[in-house]
């Protein structure tokens, strides 16, 4: 692990960040997900797009018991993780949470930074009492799939369509006691 990536720390999201988050998103798209996505896809994100929608989410957080957590090293964002309440009809509100994004700049794939992360929103979701974590992800994201499993994570077998782009992609759900 290199000096920069060891001293790497995390602490919640601020308004002021969405533009380091949305880049971070859109980087993590492009290499995660090439071959899953339409390239057209990918090739169209825009930093800009996803800052307004990531400041949105994070003036409002307040209101929708969103939290989003920032993994820095070196004055720089690596990655990111946002978790609260379920979306999903099928579960109780009051007793699960939910992993909404998990994502980090490629060059920090693979050296346990991701599950700093998911260690972090899974500790603040058992904090607000939730008995149950979630989580969807796109069916084909094999990588993402074995990341998740290591992690204590079992398929539960919801699965449903997710429109990205252009496109009707399968995800399915993961699940684990807290």
């Amino acid at each position: 692990m290199s000096e920069r990536i060891s001293r790497a720390s995390i602490r919640r999201a601020q308004p002021a960040d969405a533009a380091a988050i949305a880049r971070t998103e859109v980087d993590s798209w492009q290499s995660a997900y090439l071959g899953l996505v339409p390239a057209a896809v990918l090739n169209a994100l825009s930093v800009p797009a996803r800052q307004a929608s990531w400041h949105r989410i994070l003036t409002r957080s307040a209101t929708t018991g969103t939290r989003t957590w920032l993994l820095c090293a070196g004055g720089a964002v690596l990655g990111f993780a946002s978790a609260g309440p379920t979306r999903d009809p099928d579960d109780a509100p009051l007793d699960v949470g939910e992993l909404y994004t998990i994502y980090l700049l490629p060059t920090a794939w693979g050296r346990g930074l991701g599950a700093a992360l998911l260690d972090t929103a899974q500790a603040d979701l058992a904090r607000r009492r939730y008995r149950t974590m979630t989580l969807w992800v796109l069916e084909g994201n094999t990588r993402a799939r074995r990341f998740y499993e290591l992690a204590g994570l079992s398929r539960d077998g919801a699965r449903r369509p997710t429109r990205v782009g252009t496109v009707s992609l399968p995800e399915i759900r993961y699940r684990r006691a807290l």
